[in-house]
């Protein structure tokens, strides 16, 4: 079976650079194929621009012509090239380094302008239920949360709202809807032309129509594809409010959104909402605030004083956006001055087979065999990483960018003190020192080794282990953060 999987998959990438080169349909789907192919083989690969054009002239093509889906047909595919994990989830991303520059062909083709730079008719506004009707004494918030598959974040949230006694929480999975009840891409971009060049908006299903009349608050978990539909339904909720991750300001959807229909914004990194509102403006005039992630695993107790400062530990390493790199050349330097140090790498490794290696798995690969056997430890998936980190010594990130990186702060929360690389995809929009104490933020390798053999002396690790712990419990204390979101989830009463 793996056998014919690779077979096909040859035949695929075979036929596809074949098919580029062919006029028409026929080479726009080859171009489509083998751009895919060719990004997940290298990443680094910049010929991908050439295919985004390709694929945007082929949308424009369709679209003189007045075949409008097709030409959104390839317009979204030239959206997918250009927003494909390998460029933005893998190394450093076109995106957060210059936005202007990656935007510029998405909008100015024809259809990118119609899509992009459309102005929503004002007649179109959505029908929203009137003043929900109290009786005395009644100050409970009423809360519709809608999602698709990943609950993950928002779920100890619920239960916390729900735990108040202030807040009715119901939910709905978009998945689970009646037949035609969610749609799938192509309709939602769809939707967005239709709304913009003609004023029609998608029509609202049933169950969303109930849950409209019940809540005080709508919100949307994942500012992505679910918000975009739910903008351009033609019923709106009391109040609409959505969440922010970092997943999100890297795909398309931000730009698609209906922004005007969104009464606040719930965001938890500041780097991501300051990308998020240089990529689509329309978010400029949108309410915000911020809110945090209560840690899956909770804070644990107070922290003993077993740490190993020569310890280094990092959570999660496999993929090339955590650039693990950098760490590996951070302890090869202080390995240099002192054998004692080693790092602790936490999560799934590298592929079991060096066959199935990327580019940067080999280049990992290579620098831990050019290491010696015991400096570093690969443990590889753990149901017991508090315990790892309460005997670590030092938490490290090393990626090339992140939301929060919740794992830092699990560090934090078991007395493990922090090298935090300033990200490099995040640092123009403010980098980890938005979320973490400055001093811990090191720019660069030479930097983070400087930080590593500051905490040596045994009463500055033990006071720096002491500020991590009161960091984590000030930041994450459940009772703050669901406070905060009490908050931020109470309608403005003047916008009711």
């Amino acid at each position: 079976m793996a056998d014919l999987s690779r077979l096909l998959d040859r035949a695929i990438r075979t036929g596809s650079r074949i098919a580029r080169r062919l006029p028409g349909t026929v080479g726009g789907m080859g171009i489509y194929f083998s751009a895919q192919h060719r990004l997940a083989d290298d990443p680094d690969r910049t010929d991908w621009h050439a295919d985004v054009d390709a694929l945007l002239a082929l949308a424009d093509h369709s679209l003189a012509r007045g075949r409008i889906s097709a030409s959104l047909r390839w317009y979204d595919k030239a959206l997918r090239i250009s927003y494909d994990p390998a460029l933005h989830q893998a190394g450093s991303s076109p995106l957060a380094a210059d936005p202007a520059a990656f935007l510029r062909p998405l909008q100015d083709s024809a259809m990118g302008t119609i899509m992009l730079h459309g102005t929503v008719p004002a007649p179109s506004l959505p029908e929203r239920p009137a003043p929900r009707r109290r009786d005395e004494g009644d100050a409970t918030t009423r809360l519709l949360v809608i999602a698709q598959e990943n609950w993950t974040f928002i779920r100890p949230i619920i239960t916390a709202l729900r735990a108040t006694g202030r807040f009715e929480v119901r939910e709905i999975e978009v998945d689970e809807l009646a037949e035609a009840g969610f749609p799938d891409r192509d309709r939602i971009l769809r939707g967005r032309y239709d709304l913009v060049t003609t004023g029609r908006r998608m029509p609202t299903p049933p169950e969303i129509v109930a849950g409209y009349e019940w809540a005080d608050v709508v919100l949307v978990e994942w500012s992505h594809h679910v918000l975009t539909w739910v903008t351009l339904l033609d019923r709106a909720p009391r109040a609409l409010m959505a969440r922010l991750h970092r997943f999100e300001a890297f795909t398309p959807f931000v730009l698609l959104h209906d922004h005007a229909r969104i009464d606040r914004m719930l965001y938890v990194s500041p780097p991501v909402w300051n990308l998020a509102r240089i990529v689509a403006p329309g978010f400029a005039d949108v309410d915000a605030v911020r809110v945090g992630n209560l840690l899956a695993r909770g804070l644990g107790p107070d922290p003993g004083s077993h740490h190993d400062p020569h310890l280094l530990v990092q959570v999660g390493w496999r993929r090339e956006v955590k650039d693990v790199l950098f760490s590996l050349e951070v302890l090869t330097r202080l390995r240099a001055r002192d054998t004692s140090y080693r790092l602790r790498l936490i999560g799934p490794g590298l592929p079991a087979s060096a066959s199935q290696d990327s580019s940067f798995h080999r280049r990992v690969r290579d620098r831990l065999a050019a290491l010696d056997p015991d400096a570093v430890e690969q443990l590889g998936r753990r149901e017991d990483v508090p315990t790892l980190l309460a005997e670590s010594g030092i938490i490290l990130s090393s990626s090339h960018h992140e939301g929060t990186h919740e794992s830092v702060m699990e560090g934090l929360a078991a007395g493990c003190p922090a090298v935090i690389r300033d990200w490099p995809d995040a640092a123009d929009y403010g980098g980890p020192a938005t979320l973490y104490e400055r001093d811990w933020v090191v720019a660069d390798v030479d930097a983070a080794v400087q930080r590593v053999l500051d905490l040596a002396a045994p009463e500055r690790y033990a006071a720096a282990a002491r500020e991590a712990r009161d960091f984590a419990l000030a930041h994450r204390d459940p009772d703050v953060l669901v406070a905060a979101y009490e908050h931020a989830l109470t309608p403005d009463p003047a916008a009711a």
